[in-house]
């Protein structure tokens, strides 16, 4: 089995380098005496004076110090050229570790970058009103708690092969896609399992992907055609959901 190596690439084909502007290391906040950055990608041949629908990227946890240069690992750089060739603007935010900054902490972060969009929109040609999440790993938790909190009102949100945690689903959840790798840890499966459930019985917009035999981080890990199936279903939602 592969190992994780940040400078890894998606196991899904990406769009040539000049079918994509990037904006990089746009400060959103400062936060333990350093500034937060975010990338964005775009699609160089936007329409000028256009507004595109964003995608926020949240990544998962790692010590603090590997985390520092997040944005330029290959699963984030891969995932904001994608979202670019689908007419959506990618948005990587670099937040601090849980270990460093607190569970809520980091949420406050994601609120921050969300507002950082929102403020900056009309200079980064991002639609304000059609913004989305998704979160990977240990970045579906705090995906979740945003989405309750700071990131109330977002479009929809994609949780990729990561435990909701012990939330409940709420009225007023937005459209959720939630992915799971079959051949992950059994307590993030359980989790995810619960949540999906959960949000079923109350009759909320919760649509599940199954990858049976993918690892945690299959995009990464697992070069496979289900992988990159999994990985259209996500895009394809948040088009279609991003969509005006």
């Amino acid at each position: 089995m592969p190992q994780f190596d940040p400078a890894m690439p998606l196991v899904h084909p990406l769009p040539d380098p000049g079918q994509v502007e990037v904006l990089a290391g746009l400060a959103y906040t400062q936060a333990g005496g350093r500034e937060l950055l975010m990338d964005v990608y775009l699609p160089a041949d936007r329409e000028p004076g256009s507004r595109l629908p964003a995608v926020l990227l949240v990544h998962g946890e790692a010590p603090p110090e590997v985390l520092r240069g997040v944005r330029s690992w290959g699963q984030y750089t891969g995932w904001g050229r994608l979202l670019a060739a689908e007419g959506l603007a990618g948005v990587a935010v670099e937040h601090r570790a849980v270990a460093e900054a607190g569970f809520e902490g980091v949420v406050a972060e994601l609120g921050a970058a969300l507002a950082a969009v929102r403020d900056r929109a009309g200079e980064l040609g991002i639609d304000p009103g059609r913004l989305a999440f998704a979160g990977f790993s240990a970045g579906v938790p705090l995906t979740v708690a945003a989405l309750a909190g700071p990131a109330a009102g977002v479009r929809c949100a994609a949780l990729c092969y990561g435990p909701p945690g012990d939330v409940e689903p709420w009225p007023g959840l937005p459209p959720l896609l939630v992915v799971r790798a079959g051949q992950d840890l059994p307590h993030r499966n359980a989790s995810i399992d619960a949540f999906v459930a959960a949000a079923g019985a109350a009759g909320l917009p919760v649509e599940l992907v199954e990858h049976p035999d993918g690892q945690h981080a299959f995009d990464l890990l697992d070069d496979t055609d289900a992988s990159r199936d999994a990985i259209r279903r996500v895009l394809e939602f948040l088009r279609r959901q991003l969509a005006a």
